[in-house]
């Protein structure tokens, strides 16, 4: 199950926000190795902390978190704009109402006791719950930077960005897509994962 939040449910669902920020530290920091802040185990930005974003978790069927994204509309501050602005040669500037930035997409490592996710299936449950989302709100595009290694795991989704700019080989192969919305994406997604998972909306 997929449920949508935003920065309210913050103090109201504070164990969610816990295990997301926790898992995004277990990704980011221990395992790909980034320069990202963690404070008390938890990977928590500016962005969260300063802007508005929304965010999708990925739940499995015990109701424990798989996965988790997070939105913010290209209107206002992105990653792309500042932290990711470097990596480009020429300012990669995407700034649309009906285009929203995709950043911490993150498949979260399982709990003590809890079986391995299956990342491809988690990536393609959050996919088609990002793309549902924007469906039924009127955005047409979702802009993020990816590793170029990605491709073949879009392409199986069924969900393939398309590239709008490369970085700098210094700083690796990163690419920045933008993925069309449309009801043709969302139904291969579902052909190929075999099912749509419900979006809850958090009370």
């Amino acid at each position: 199950m997929i449920e949508l939040l935003d920065s309210a449910d913050r103090t109201l669902r504070p164990e969610i926000f816990e295990e997301m920020f926790r898992a995004r530290a277990a990704v980011f920091r221990d395992r790909l190795g980034w320069d990202v802040r963690v404070q008390n185990g938890l990977e928590i930005d500016r962005y969260d902390e300063q802007e508005d974003p929304i965010y999708l978790v990925s739940l499995d069927d015990a109701g424990r978190l798989a996965g988790s994204l997070r939105l913010l509309p290209t209107m206002g501050e992105t990653m792309l704009g500042n932290e990711f602005a470097s990596f480009f040669d020429e300012p990669v500037n995407i700034c649309s109402p009906l285009a929203w930035e995709c950043t911490r997409f993150c498949v979260h490592p399982p709990s003590t006791g809890q079986a391995p996710n299956s990342g491809q299936q988690v990536s393609s449950e959050l996919l088609i719950g990002l793309c549902r989302l924007a469906l039924t709100s009127g955005i047409e595009h979702i802009v993020g930077l990816y590793d170029h290694a990605m491709t073949r795991v879009y392409r199986r989704i069924g969900w393939c960005p398309v590239p709008f700019a490369t970085s700098r080989p210094q700083v690796g192969k990163l690419v920045v897509g933008i993925w069309d919305v449309s009801h043709e994406a969302l139904n291969t997604m579902i052909m190929r994962d075999g099912k749509a998972p419900s979006v809850k909306i958090a009370a």
